[in-house]
């Protein structure tokens, strides 16, 4: 927590919330001028049962009362990271015919909400994201706008989740005493934190290793071509942690020893290195291995990335990276986890931290990637809909001026 209340605007304030299935993030930050964010502060606190809806909100509440003391103004309107496997993404497609012969803004948003009709089974749509057109026989076109020709088609990528999940998480965050100003799809909202343009450009996916899930995004250029999510996470290493070491253990004590001693690097490991586990009852003691340690955590890393790498293949996304992978979330934590990334996938890895934000440097660690990037979405946001304000205001005052010249021209001439 820091204080960095300097003649803050109400208008400038953004929030992002993270609720994850371990701890639940609140970050504020200020809009500057030059389009940046400054992060101000962060409330967190662990999430003891996820699952349980007035858990949720009792601790989101104490996050609420965490921060505001540091800001000196009321938390309302949060942007909210959503993610899980409840979260679908699939590839639609629509085709126009162009009434003019000429690609306009308005034929684009057509043929966008055509190929956007998606049944109601599919669930409720979160982000729509258009990819390459077509116009006519011409493909891999980005931007048609201007262009001639008849008929002009898309691809988009459309996320959704279930009605019901969505109502769970909006209530939660009600109760606490918030509006959800967004739902926004957890990885592109780190995206906003830790990807650079080049990789974008190149295609990249992004990979957020969480406690609860592994979510994967693959990025070209400005649009989103996939995303799918793993219950395969951080806790699934904590569990095979408790069941493999030679001493029964809780998930929380298990938790701890990943935190502590865990690392994907055995290399770095000097030979028969042990580290104490307490035992059950008052056995005191019992000293494991570092070595099994690493080989148990590193076996269910390689796991994670091979499900992964298998899904990218199946969708034939992989061919699309050319700017390699990018890990990000509190897994990162774990050494060497990169490294085992890249004998997984077979292309380059790096691990990213939150960048370009002014504020509190401690928050650059990957966990921190979600709640840093939901503000970077929302002063995003924030800036398109002041355009639209002031685009609205501009034509609202030219047709004044053109209605008080005619009058004065019916009046005087």
């Amino acid at each position: 927590m820091d204080d960095n209340n300097n003649e803050l605007r109400k208008e400038d304030l953004v929030f992002g919330l993270d609720i994850g299935s371990s701890k639940i993030n609140l970050f504020a930050g200020a809009m500057n001028p030059d389009n940046t964010v400054k992060i101000l502060c962060c409330g967190a606190l662990p999430l003891k049962r996820p699952d349980e809806l007035d858990d949720v909100v009792e601790t989101l509440q104490n996050v609420i009362r965490q921060l505001e003391p540091f800001i000196d103004f009321d938390v309302r309107d949060v942007y909210v990271g959503i993610a899980g496997n409840h979260v679908s993404s699939v590839n639609y497609k629509g085709l126009i015919t162009l009434s003019t012969g000429e690609v306009r803004e308005v034929d684009m948003e057509r043929v966008k909400n055509l190929a956007s009709t998606i049944p109601e089974t599919a669930g409720q749509i979160l982000h729509v994201f258009p990819g390459e057109y077509t116009l006519d026989e011409q493909g891999g076109i980005r931007n048609p706008k201007g262009l001639n020709g008849r008929r002009l088609g898309v691809d988009v990528q459309v996320v959704t989740s279930p009605s019901n999940v969505i109502l769970n998480l909006d209530k939660s965050v009600t109760r606490a005493g918030l509006h959800v100003e967004e739902l926004v799809l957890e990885p592109l909202a780190a995206a906003s934190a830790v990807l650079t343009d080049d990789e974008r450009e190149l295609g990249v996916a992004l990979i957020d290793i969480g406690a609860g899930s592994a979510d994967i995004a693959v990025f070209v250029g400005e649009s989103v071509r996939y995303t799918t999510s793993l219950d395969y996470a951080g806790n699934s290493i904590t569990s095979d942690i408790s069941k493999c070491l030679k001493v029964p253990i809780s998930l929380a004590k298990a938790e701890d020893i990943k935190k502590r001693y865990g690392t994907c690097r055995m290399s770095n490991l000097i030979e028969d290195e042990t580290f104490p586990v307490p035992s059950v009852g008052d056995r005191g003691d019992v000293q494991c291995s570092r070595k099994l340690l690493a080989q148990v955590i590193t076996a269910r890393v390689y796991e994670i990335f091979k499900r992964l790498k298998e899904d990218l293949e199946k969708q034939h996304m992989d061919g699309l990276l050319n700017g390699g992978i990018v890990l990000t979330g509190g897994c990162c934590a774990l050494e060497g986890i990169d490294a085992v990334a890249e004998k997984v996938f077979g292309k380059s890895v790096r691990i990213g931290h939150p960048r370009d934000v002014a504020g509190v440097q401690s928050y650059s660690n990957p966990s921190y990637a979600t709640g840093i990037g939901l503000l970077l979405y929302a002063a995003k946001q924030r800036r398109k809909e002041k355009r639209r304000e002031t685009g609205k205001q501009i034509s609202v005052s030219m047709k004044k001026s053109l209605q008080w010249f005619r009058d004065f021209v019916k009046t005087y001439f």
